[in-house]
This record gives structure tokens, C-alpha cells and sequence, in this order.
């Protein structure tokens, strides 16, 4: 009944959906059952009347951006997945002569931006160069890399949050190491870039593009890092210097490049890459007695 009421729902607002669409399309790494249904809303009223009716009801729903920093089950997921990729778009809200605020959709691509700001020769975004990634996930998630953080450039956060949609600045107390810390869902963000030279940002994104094919397996299938760094220490050293790079089973392996990373083969199971997480944890914390976090969310599955 609540399913019919949902799909009634889908026909009014002309949300497209698939039924029992697979997982694994939608995700870096490949992996992942069917869900029982997936939308792909493309403005805001259809997602906030969407997920209220899912929250008044209760039926399990997930929030899928770029399929990053996410290993979902072989059998899939038994709910709603909402697909944020569609709904995208961004804009500039304010300008200066140093600086402009972009505000961006959730499901804006971090890729789009980028070529963006190459265009506009706007500064900010190069360090997430060669993430597939979008705005909800880098802010959910705190995406960060050489150094630089997320936190560090976002000005305003717009959240949905139990039927109500508010907008919220960001202080420092807001974010930890690899996490937004209020509740909620991502609808859009604010973000403060400098303005430069198209030339300047372009270089910049080529030496990060650079850097990260240099120590990390960017071409190959995999999700992103799999833990995040403990204090003082790097998780991709620790599991190297437990002699684990390269250890397979079945077509899923610990990266030859980078040691954080799991690669998918060829058609890796979820199971085969939650044991590689499992004998990662297991082998760093007998020699180091360090507990390793992960950093990937999972879907439908978990350790």
C-alpha cells in the first residue's frame, strides 16, 4: 500500500525512477545488488515531497551521490535509492574583485565545477581535482586530500532535515577530520573561490591530477580511500608495512599503488572486499595496535 501511494506520488511530480535498478552501475567501484526502487528527482519540490512521504512511513531510502566512498551489498538494497546526480546546477551569487560565491545543487558534479572555474579562472576547487564526487558527498563527507579540506572554502550549507529545510553558515565547530557534523541532508552549498587566471587554476588541477595518478590507482576501479588516517600516522602505510599490498581474494585486491585503496578486478563481490577491510583491521591492530576507521560508507552490507 505505502509503495502505491509512493508510486502515485512518482507519477504526479514526473520523477523518473527504475525498477529494481542494479547498484553497481552507480558506484567507482562496481559493486552492488538491485534496490527496490530508484529515483531521479531533478528539482526540489519533487525531493522534499519525496522524502517526506518516505520519512512519514518509514520505508528504508538512501541517498546516492557521485558512488564514491560507498561498497554497497551483492544482494542489493531492500529500499528507496534517491539518485542526486540529477539534481544539479550551480550559480554565482555574489562577486567582488577577489573573490565570488558559488552556490551549488547537491548533485552537482565536483568535475563541473572545475571546468568552471578553468573557464571562469576561478581558485578553490583544484585540490578535488580527479574526485568523482559531488557538493552533498564532499560536504557530508569533508572530502579532502594534500592537505586541504573541504571546510576550508564552504560559506553556507542548505539542509533538509525531519520536514524542514534550513540554511546554516559554516564555523570551524561544524566539521571534523572527514565529516559534516549536523544532521540532515545536503540540498545545496555555498562555496568561496578566489578569483585568478584560467591558466593559474588549470596547472594547479593538472599537479593534483598528477600527484593523485602517481600514488593512487585513479584508473582502476575502487571506491576511495577505504580508512581514514588515525592521528599522526597514514592508513596506507600501516597496511603496506603489514606486507599487504597486492593480497587478493577473488577480484577484489589491496592496491599494488596505494595500500588504502581496494581494487576491483574484473567482478569482485562485496563479500571478497568486506574481508580485505576485515584482514586489514585485523593484521594493522595486531602489529600496531592501532584500530583502523573506515572511511567507506556501506550499503546493504557492512563489517
Amino acid at each position: 500500500m505505502q509503495l502505491k501511494i509512493l508510486e502515485e506520488i512518482i507519477e504526479e511530480l514526473r520523477i523518473p525512477f527504475k525498477d529494481e535498478e542494479r547498484i553497481d552501475s552507480y558506484t567507482t567501484i562496481g559493486i552492488g545488488g538491485p534496490c527496490i526502487k530508484m529515483l531521479f528527482p531533478q528539482e526540489e519540490k519533487q525531493l522534499i515531497k519525496i522524502l517526506k512521504y518516505l520519512e512519514k512511513t518509514h520505508i528504508p531510502y538512501f541517498i546516492l551521490g557521485g558512488g564514491s566512498n560507498l561498497l554497497a551489498g551483492d544482494k542489493g538494497y531492500e529500499g528507496i535509492i534517491i539518485h542526486f546526480p540529477s539534481y544539479k546546477g550551480f550559480e554565482i551569487e555574489k562577486e567582488n574583485k577577489n573573490e565570488v560565491v558559488l552556490k551549488a545543487k547537491a548533485g552537482t558534479k565536483v568535475s563541473e565545477i572545475l571546468t568552471y572555474s578553468v573557464k571562469e579562472g576561478l581558485s578553490g576547487f583544484e585540490f578535488l581535482a580527479g574526485l568523482p564526487a559531488t557538493v552533498g558527498g564532499i560536504i557530508k563527507m569533508n572530502a579532502g586530500a594534500f592537505g586541504k579540506s573541504v571546510s576550508e572554502i564552504v560559506k553556507e550549507i542548505t539542509l533538509y532535515f525531519k520536514g524542514k529545510t534550513f540554511k546554516i553558515k559554516s564555523t570551524p565547530e561544524l566539521w571534523n577530520y572527514r565529516e559534516f557534523k549536523k544532521e540532515g541532508i545536503v540540498l545545496s552549498a555555498s562555496f568561496k573561490l578566489k578569483i585568478d587566471t584560467p591558466y593559474g587554476v588549470k596547472e594547479r588541477i593538472k599537479n593534483y591530477i598528477k600527484k593523485r595518478k602517481e600514488t593512487q590507482p585513479i584508473s582502476k576501479k575502487t571506491f576511495g580511500s577505504v580508512f581514514k588516517n588515525p592521528p599522526g600516522n597514514y592508513a596506507g602505510k600501516l597496511i603496506d608495512l603489514c606486507g599487504l599490498k597486492g593480497y587478493q581474494i577473488g577480484d577484489a585486491q589491496i592496491s599494488k599503488k596505494h595500500a588504502n585503496f581496494i581494487v576491483n578486478l574484473g567482478k569482485a563481490k562485496a563479500e571478497e572486499v568486506l574481508e580485505l577491510i576485515k584482514l586489514a583491521q585485523k593484521k594493522v591492530y595486531e602489529k600496531f595496535k592501532i584500530q583502523l576507521e573506515p572511511e567507506v560508507k556501506f550499503l546493504g552490507c557492512g563489517i
